[in-house]
């Protein structure tokens, strides 16, 4: 069996499985491909429900968000989780901070709904024992994606400040696959490691062992805030097609899967909601679009998709490869309290769409 081959049975074995486990999610997902044809968002929410933390990694950015007097709560989640389900949305993904330093999460997981949405979180694996693991599976968590920066222990421990950082993160997620969840290692992508033996070991490793990886590449913001020179060029681009293609494992977020249209998927396919209920079209463009204590989801996603940018389809991302968009508009909000109203970052009449 090809690669490709196994790629689709793959895909079709995680659907099969979703269609058992839980028909009300996958009588929306079918239905994603068609509305993207029809240009409609699909999105996936990423919230940031709280940013507390157990760990201080140089690269966060978390902790460049100014507070503000209200933040989230579990009613808040729930009044998300229904709009999100009345525009035929399935998809969340619970992040800070670090989810799991939380003591009402199952709280957190039941006020999103489990039985109409596909739910993961985004953890560095300290807390995720394996029971902890089995507990967050039977609440109705599906995927784990755990955040490992390098095949090289030290490096690991040293980028997270923790001595056992990569301990706890390969025993997390070792934990999240026998717990039965869709187990997802994240690594973050350089123009200086694309292309180096650790990146390809990481590759290896998750194919071997029936993992993900996703290959998240390098924006310019946080402690990388205008070092345009750690994102990835053309070359590196390639080389990361290039190792997807022989570790189907390992892939990038542009690349097309499940009879979805690959791109970037700005607003459109993935937003953030803040802590404070800041919603940024993307993780990493610290821009409001609106907040959901004085909108709607409708109405802030239906204000972004006016912006040129975020409604017509990039192949590349724009917040970390579409250099144009990264001199012209990224760096506008560099070195300013966050996030920036999108009315600072997008100023000329041109940038929007016109009635």
């Amino acid at each position: 069996m090809s690669d490709q081959e196994l790629k689709k049975k793959t895909e079709k074995s995680k659907r099969e499985k979703l269609r058992k486990g839980k028909p009300l999610v996958y009588e929306k997902i079918i239905k994603l491909a068609e509305m993207q044809r029809r240009g409609e968002p699909t999105s996936r929410i990423d919230i940031g429900y709280n940013y507390a933390c157990n760990l201080k990694c140089k690269h966060c950015m978390a902790n460049t968000f100014q507070k503000k007097n209200r933040s989230m709560t579990l009613a808040d989640l729930r009044s998300i989780a229904e709009q999100a389900d009345a525009l035929g949305w399935c998809q969340f993904n619970v992040s800070g901070g670090e989810p799991l330093v939380l003591k009402n999460f199952d709280e957190v997981l039941k006020a999103l709904m489990p039985e109409k949405f596909h739910i993961g979180i985004s953890t560095n694996g300290y807390f995720l024992t394996e029971e902890k693991a089995r507990h967050l599976k039977s609440m109705g968590l599906d995927k784990v994606m755990i955040s490992l920066d390098s095949y090289d222990e030290a490096l690991h421990n040293a980028n997270r400040a923790s001595d056992g950082a990569y301990s706890k993160a390969i025993a997390a997620i070792w934990n999240a696959k026998n717990a039965g969840l869709d187990t997802i290692i994240q690594t973050v992508i350089t123009h200086q490691n694309a292309k180096t033996e650790e990146t390809v070991k990481l590759a290896k490793f998750a194919q071997e062992n029936g993992f993900s990886l996703d290959l998240v590449i390098a924006k310019a913001l946080g402690e990388w805030e205008g070092r345009h020179d750690i994102l990835i060029d053309a070359d590196d681009a390639k080389f990361l097609r290039e190792l997807h293609n022989k570790y189907p494992a390992a892939r990038r977020d542009v690349f097309p899967s499940y009879g979805m249209r690959g791109g970037c998927g700005v607003l459109k396919g993935c937003f953030h909601i803040s802590q404070f209920g800041d919603v940024f079209p993307c993780v990493f463009m610290h821009i409001t679009i609106g907040n959901v204590f004085e909108d709607s989801l409708k109405t802030i996603v239906d204000r972004g998709m006016k912006i040129k940018r975020f409604r017509d389809p990039s192949a590349i991302c724009l917040a970390g490869e579409d250099k144009t968009f990264i001199d012209k508009y990224m760096s506008r909000f560099y070195g300013k309290p966050l996030p920036v109203d999108y009315r600072e970052i997008f100023t000329e009449e041109d940038d929007f769409v016109q009635e």
